[in-house]
């Protein structure tokens, strides 16, 4: 009697493993034939996914774009309404977060100051993830509440877009000097004249000598 050497073990061992596994895929070939037309779907559905997130980000893009062209020509109402047409359908993207901005930079300029006021804040409720209008949002919202005579508003808007400046550093000293006239519209003389003192430690040449100007004529 012959003996049976390791490599025919292993040989034997193989084709046993490889019989077990023909069997259990033919008397599962259903469930596996279900699995992959799941995967299959669930690979669809993501590409699917992914090109019609590229189409709505195209679509949001080229309205955006007409919407500003269309401010930039002085429409304001029409441009308006592209706007909020962005806003409406797009607005979990960037440009339905920029489009709220233009939408308080339209109702400003056409001199609805709350409506400016709600869409800056709406757009600022934003900012910390698209941060692009962030300043310029903060200074028309200051604006509008200065047009509204809410001068302590307006000026602690000022104080607080000068604290925190995201892209208009150079421009602190003119924020500052806007918050302390609105105080002083406001009646609150001390906090502008506190203010204004507190910019002459860096002013220069004639900024230095307009300041010192103001605070003359605040101080009586």
């Amino acid at each position: 009697m012959s003996r049976i050497t390791k490599r025919q073990m292993k040989e034997d061992t193989f084709v046993s493993s490889m019989l077990r596994a023909w069997e259990w895929v033919r008397g599962h070939e259903r469930m596996l034939f279900i699995g992959l037309i799941g995967v299959a779907i669930v690979v669809a559905l993501v590409a699917w996914g992914a090109y019609a997130r590229r189409q709505s980000h195209e679509r949001a893009a080229a309205t955006f774009a007409d919407a500003v062209m269309t401010f930039r020509t002085g429409d304001l109402k029409t441009a308006e309404d592209l706007f909020a047409m962005v806003v409406k359908q797009y607005g979990g993207t960037p440009e339905g977060a920029y489009a709220e901005y233009f939408t308080g930079k339209c109702a400003l300029e056409s001199g609805r100051n709350l409506d400016a006021v709600q869409a800056f804040d709406r757009y600022l409720s934003r900012a910390g993830k698209y941060p692009f209008f962030r300043d310029a949002a903060m200074e028309g919202k200051a604006v509008a509440l200065g047009n509204e005579h809410r001068y302590r508003e307006a000026a602690d808007t000022y104080v607080e877009l000068a604290a925190k400046t995201k892209t208009n550093d150079f421009m602190k000293t003119t924020y500052l000097r806007r918050a302390a006239a609105n105080m002083r519209f406001a009646n609150e003389t001390q906090r502008a004249i506190e203010l204004l003192s507190g910019l002459l430690d860096t002013a220069t040449g004639t900024d230095r000598r307009d300041i010192e100007i103001e605070l003359e004529i605040l101080k009586g």
